[in-house]
């Protein structure tokens, strides 16, 4: 009995140590992901800080309209916007992911404890 209680145990907690592995690749994959996307969206602010120093320059001038300025501006704004949803959607997602992760790990886990008594008992 005590070889399947040792047993049981040890798969249980070879079971935890690969799921601290599965989250700590995530969370790398994740921060690397965060720093790319943070990347491109400093060189796509840069960008369309030139765009729009360029357009103020060309309405001083009154070669365009404001209608032009704010279109340039509503550009940068729908982007940061979407990029803003689309972020709220993906940790969404993954909190309910993980949310039903360890609820599956505590049932397992549950379920070796109740072997364990099953085993134990005289």
């Amino acid at each position: 009995m005590t070889n399947m209680n040792e047993r049981t145990d040890d798969a249980v907690w070879q079971m935890i140590e690969k799921e601290k592995k599965k989250d700590l690749f995530i969370k790398r994959i994740s921060k690397i992901a965060w720093a790319v996307t943070l990347i491109m969206l400093g060189v796509l602010l840069i960008f369309w800080g030139m765009e729009l120093s360029r357009t103020l320059g060309l309405y001083k001038a009154g070669a365009v309209s404001y209608a032009t300025v704010t279109a340039v501006m509503y550009t940068m704004v729908r982007v940061i916007g979407i990029f803003a949803f689309i972020i709220a959607i993906i940790s969404t997602i993954g909190v309910f992911i993980r949310i039903r992760t360890t609820s599956l790990m505590e049932i397992q886990q549950r379920l070796a404890n109740l072997e364990q008594m099953i085993i134990n008992k005289p």
